[in-house]
């Protein structure tokens, strides 16, 4: 397929999962950050690529953890597309006019208390990323079709008062440099994947939901996203 013709795919596609259609989340309340991150894909030679970050090793949150670039909402930001952009071009150079803003997917929850909107976006396939050092170790492109590849995905559980989590890990390298890609970074990235893929989004995140009527991973970061605020206001 060629790559303008893969583009025309992914951009219908992705339509049919942006949040914007049902209108604005509601602002957060003042139990939780609200932050954005940009999920920036780009297409080479009939592959989807997508741009990941290795944070750096001496931030005071999820040190050396891959991450997509973004951050939390600034007093400036009108919108999640302006804090994911914002944050991007700090993080690694990537300006925000050389970005083409395909959709925002469900929103999802990190602890301990941060609400995040997945800003997807398009950029240029010859975009060279520039790590800003205080934030970022190095800058990477992975084929997103990694994220579908069970061979390379790896399974563990953990539990949290009682409830059973599945988390999902794909680790990249390219001989000089290597990564793993888990949690937020990961589910989302595979989220991705199936739907500019045109797969069923089947993916649960509670390891107990196997057997659930509604096992969409859409579903499942709803019950989540539910879990985690019951967590974080038992603790304020």
């Amino acid at each position: 397929m060629k790559d303008s013709d893969l583009l025309t795919v992914i951009i219908e596609r992705l339509s049919s999962f942006d949040i914007r259609k049902c209108g604005p989340y509601p602002e957060t309340t003042n139990d939780f950050k609200r932050a954005a991150v940009l999920l920036p894909l780009t297409v080479k030679n009939g592959e989807i690529f997508i741009l990941l970050t290795k944070r750096s090793k001496n931030l005071r949150t999820h040190p050396s953890a891959v991450s997509f670039p973004g951050g939390v909402r600034d007093n400036s930001d009108k919108t999640d597309v302006e804090t994911a952009l914002r944050e991007a071009k700090e993080e690694i150079g990537l300006p925000p006019e050389c970005v083409k803003i395909l959709a925002i997917l469900t929103r999802g929850v990190t602890l301990p208390n941060t609400v995040v909107y997945p800003v997807v976006g398009l950029i240029q396939n010859n975009f060279k990323p520039v790590p800003n050092p205080s934030e970022v170790e190095f800058a990477f492109y992975m084929p997103l079709k990694d994220f579908l590849n069970e061979e390379k995905i790896s399974y563990s559980t953990f539990n949290v008062r009682g409830r059973k989590f599945l988390s999902r890990s794909v680790k990249y390298s390219d001989g000089e440099k290597s990564a793993n890609v888990w949690g937020f970074t990961a589910n989302y990235c595979i989220f991705l994947a199936k739907i500019v893929h045109g797969l069923p989004d089947f993916l649960p995140v509670f390891d107990d939901s196997k057997d659930s009527k509604d096992n969409t991973l859409q579903a499942g970061l709803v019950e989540y996203f539910n879990f985690v605020t019951s967590m974080t206001k038992s603790k304020l």
